[in-house]
């Protein structure tokens, strides 16, 4: 696993600097077809202040982890009350999708896009297992580790259903109790 510190001291987020009391980690995909990190880095750090922001984004070509704030300060990715108590992360997507609505897509290269799905989805679950060590959290425990889509069921963020949309879309048999189980074994396997 590689963390690159590439903190957007420009994002009112970090500007706020609001303390965040880590109860718990959020998943999100981007929701376009992006596979570099360093193009929302690039774009939300930018000298007019943005109003949005996560901790961390995945690249789906590399799999390297771009943090942009430090883990305790609080970001605005849920849309709701999980940005004062999780972690966001987002997973980048392949850029052979096309979008037709908010979460459905098309593919011009499945086994492309799976394989990128697959590298980011490993890499999420080696950095949430990470931080569920750094912040003693338990991956199994309720609401600790949710999706976005979670997130917007259980009144703590807005309508969004990722990253379960881009799992289903591509017909991988990811799930997110899956990915806490996944998180749970490497946690125990690597930390304890």
């Amino acid at each position: 696993m590689e963390i690159k510190q590439t903190i957007l001291d420009k994002n009112s987020c970090y500007i706020e600097a609001l303390p965040l009391e880590v109860k718990g980690l959020l998943l999100h995909s981007v929701g376009c077809p992006v596979s570099e990190a360093m193009r929302f880095v690039s774009t939300w750090n930018p000298p007019k202040n943005r109003i949005v922001c996560v901790h961390a984004f995945i690249d789906s070509n590399d799999g390297v982890i771009y943090q942009t704030l430090p883990w305790d300060m609080r970001g605005r990715h849920s849309g709701g009350s999980a940005n004062a108590t999780h972690i966001g992360v987002e997973m980048c997507e392949s850029e052979t999708l096309k979008y037709i609505t908010n979460f459905t897509f098309e593919c011009s290269d499945l086994e492309k896009a799976r394989e990128q799905v697959r590298r980011v989805y490993g890499v999420a679950v080696e950095l949430f297992a990470y931080l569920c060590d750094k912040f003693s959290l338990d991956p199994l425990g309720e609401n600790v580790i949710i999706s976005h889509s979670e997130a917007y069921y259980r009144g703590m963020g807005s309508d969004h259903f990722d990253p379960e949309h881009l799992w289903s879309g591509l017909e991988l048999e990811y799930t997110m109790d899956g990915f806490r189980a996944d998180v749970n074994e490497f946690l125990n396997k690597n930390y304890k």
